[in-house]
């Protein structure tokens, strides 16, 4: 016997997986999800295929890290090093506009 497909909601998805509706419909769009569609056309509402989306997230699922995994100083300061990097573009854009020909006083 075939197997019988539940379609249900994105709000029905939401419920079992968490996130938003728009969350889950913008994953459908964009051809993330599978067994999503749209069944009566391009502004129709999405129904989504629940088996083939609990497969789908059970295999992304990530995977917990071994225990004694060493994470490097590099990976830890990343955030950091980006908020001064960030700053140094504002000086430097700030600069560069200063110096632009159309914005010198004459």
């Amino acid at each position: 016997m075939p197997r019988r497909t539940r379609w249900v909601s994105a709000s029905e998805i939401v419920e079992e997986f968490g996130f938003t509706t728009r969350h889950w419909i913008r994953m459908a769009a964009s051809g993330r999800v599978p067994g999503a569609r749209q069944p009566f056309g391009p502004r129709s509402s999405w129904i989504f295929d629940l088996d083939a989306v609990r497969a789908w997230w059970g295999s992304t699922e990530k995977k917990p890290e071994p225990s004694g995994t060493v994470v490097s100083a590099k990976a830890r300061t990343r955030h950091t090093k980006m908020r001064f990097e960030r700053a140094d573009l504002k000086k430097t854009l700030a600069k560069v506009l200063a110096e632009h020909p159309l914005n010198r006083k004459r």
